[in-house]
């Protein structure tokens, strides 16, 4: 519920950002019936293109874990890195958690009924309240808003880091780094 004192209130707002401007690491939740509810994490520059990749397979430039696993929906999307390094580190601590040294000893171990977007989303929390994340002008935006998962009362984002809901768009008008989507 406090959550819902912060959020932004721009519900079917499509969110716009120029082309190489954007950084963001997603979480992805498959609707396979046989992987159903199963989780991945990744970087992009390019929230359309990424799905569009995942969903076309590994040999369309999907990741090797999500070939076979899908169809895959993006639900959230946490953006408003500085660079492309800020949010490929951010992705790589969300993935290997107790690898992180900024993580190891904050993360609990996953509980019985925990759901692996549960888990990701708890993880998550616990990362945009840990410096250097927590420092940095990020958005967490639900894109599939039907998946929402709330954020614990006593680990609320930043009050600088808005909750948003809504697509984000991409567009082709001003050049920097292209490409890249890794993850």
């Amino acid at each position: 519920i406090f959550h819902m004192l912060q959020m932004d209130e721009e519900l079917d707002e499509v969110h716009t950002h120029n082309k190489g401007e954007f950084f963001g690491c997603y979480l992805l939740v498959s609707k396979n019936p046989k992987y159903k509810g199963r989780t991945y994490i990744g970087y992009t520059v390019d929230p359309k293109r990424r799905i569009g990749q995942h969903n076309g397979g590994h040999l369309m430039g999907g990741a090797k874990k999500t070939s076979q696993r899908g169809p895959w929906e993006m639900v959230f999307i946490v953006h408003g890195f500085p660079s492309d390094v800020a949010a490929l580190k951010f992705e790589w601590a969300w993935q290997n958690p107790f690898l992180s040294r900024c993580l190891a000893a904050k993360v609990s171990k996953r509980q019985s009924r925990e759901t692996h977007l549960q888990r990701q989303f708890n993880i998550l929390s616990v990362m945009l309240t840990t410096p250097p994340w927590s420092r940095l002008p990020l958005t967490v935006r639900w894109l599939k808003q039907e998946y929402e998962v709330y954020f614990p009362p006593d680990r609320p984002p930043p009050t600088h880091m808005p909750v948003a809901y809504g697509p984000v768009e991409i567009c082709k008008g001003r050049g920097g780094r292209g490409g890249g989507g890794g993850g």
